[in-house]
Protein backbone atom coordinates (compact mmCIF):
# COMPACT_ATOMS: atom_id res chain seq x y z
CA UNK A 1 0.00 0.00 0.00
CA UNK A 2 2.86 2.34 0.84
CA UNK A 3 4.44 1.68 -2.56
CA UNK A 4 1.21 2.79 -4.25
CA UNK A 5 1.31 6.10 -2.35
CA UNK A 6 4.98 6.61 -3.18
CA UNK A 7 4.33 5.90 -6.85
CA UNK A 8 1.36 8.27 -6.86
CA UNK A 9 3.50 10.97 -5.25
CA UNK A 10 6.23 10.50 -7.84
CA UNK A 11 3.78 10.56 -10.73
CA UNK A 12 2.12 13.73 -9.46
CA UNK A 13 5.25 15.45 -8.18
CA UNK A 14 7.62 14.94 -11.09
CA UNK A 15 5.67 16.97 -13.67
CA UNK A 16 5.25 19.77 -11.15
CA UNK A 17 8.96 19.79 -10.37
CA UNK A 18 9.96 19.58 -14.03
CA UNK A 19 8.08 22.72 -15.05
CA UNK A 20 10.39 25.63 -15.77
CA UNK A 21 10.44 28.32 -13.15
CA UNK A 22 12.60 30.90 -11.47
CA UNK A 23 14.59 28.35 -9.45
CA UNK A 24 15.50 26.38 -12.55
CA UNK A 25 16.46 29.56 -14.40
CA UNK A 26 18.67 30.55 -11.47
CA UNK A 27 20.29 27.12 -11.34
CA UNK A 28 20.95 27.10 -15.08
CA UNK A 29 22.50 30.57 -14.92
CA UNK A 30 24.69 29.57 -11.97
CA UNK A 31 25.73 26.36 -13.72
CA UNK A 32 26.83 28.28 -16.81
CA UNK A 33 28.61 30.88 -14.71
CA UNK A 34 30.23 28.72 -12.00
CA UNK A 35 30.04 25.13 -13.20
CA UNK A 36 27.90 22.26 -11.98
CA UNK A 37 30.04 21.42 -8.93
CA UNK A 38 29.61 24.86 -7.36
CA UNK A 39 25.89 24.89 -8.24
CA UNK A 40 25.12 21.47 -6.79
CA UNK A 41 24.60 22.71 -3.19
CA UNK A 42 22.05 25.25 -4.41
CA UNK A 43 20.28 22.55 -6.42
CA UNK A 44 20.09 20.27 -3.38
CA UNK A 45 19.00 23.00 -0.95
CA UNK A 46 15.24 22.42 -1.45
CA UNK A 47 15.68 18.70 -0.75
CA UNK A 48 17.47 19.48 2.50
CA UNK A 49 15.26 22.34 3.68
CA UNK A 50 11.85 20.93 2.72
CA UNK A 51 12.26 17.64 4.58
CA UNK A 52 12.24 19.06 8.12
CA UNK A 53 9.33 21.37 7.28
CA UNK A 54 7.24 18.49 5.93
CA UNK A 55 8.12 16.32 8.92
CA UNK A 56 7.18 19.10 11.36
CA UNK A 57 3.82 19.72 9.69
CA UNK A 58 2.99 16.02 9.57
CA UNK A 59 3.88 15.59 13.23
CA UNK A 60 1.87 18.66 14.14
CA UNK A 61 -1.19 17.50 12.21
CA UNK A 62 -1.13 14.04 13.81
CA UNK A 63 -1.61 15.62 17.23
CA UNK A 64 -4.44 17.95 16.23
CA UNK A 65 -8.00 17.08 17.27
CA UNK A 66 -10.33 15.82 14.52
CA UNK A 67 -12.48 18.97 14.79
CA UNK A 68 -9.49 21.15 13.93
CA UNK A 69 -8.65 18.99 10.91
CA UNK A 70 -12.25 19.21 9.71
CA UNK A 71 -12.20 22.99 10.07
CA UNK A 72 -8.88 23.10 8.22
CA UNK A 73 -10.40 21.08 5.37
CA UNK A 74 -13.41 23.40 5.20
CA UNK A 75 -11.14 26.45 5.18
CA UNK A 76 -9.03 24.90 2.41
CA UNK A 77 -12.14 24.18 0.36
CA UNK A 78 -13.36 27.73 0.89
CA UNK A 79 -10.00 29.08 -0.23
CA UNK A 80 -10.16 26.98 -3.40
CA UNK A 81 -13.65 28.30 -4.12
CA UNK A 82 -12.37 31.85 -3.58
CA UNK A 83 -9.54 31.25 -6.07
CA UNK A 84 -11.96 29.71 -8.58
CA UNK A 85 -14.32 32.68 -8.25
CA UNK A 86 -11.45 35.10 -8.85
CA UNK A 87 -10.35 33.14 -11.92
CA UNK A 88 -13.91 33.10 -13.24
CA UNK A 89 -14.27 36.84 -12.75
CA UNK A 90 -10.93 37.46 -14.44
CA UNK A 91 -11.95 35.41 -17.47
CA UNK A 92 -15.36 37.08 -17.49
CA UNK A 93 -13.74 40.54 -17.41
CA UNK A 94 -11.64 39.62 -20.46
CA UNK A 95 -14.81 38.80 -22.36
CA UNK A 96 -13.91 35.21 -23.13
CA UNK A 97 -17.41 33.87 -22.51
CA UNK A 98 -19.45 36.73 -23.99
CA UNK A 99 -22.17 35.71 -26.40
CA UNK A 100 -22.53 37.87 -29.48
Amino acid sequence: MMLAYALQGLLLGFPAAAQPGSMQAYLLAQTVKNGWRRTLPAALAPLISDGPIILFVLLLLTYMPPLFLSLLQIAGGGFLLYLAWGAYRGINDMGVFQMS
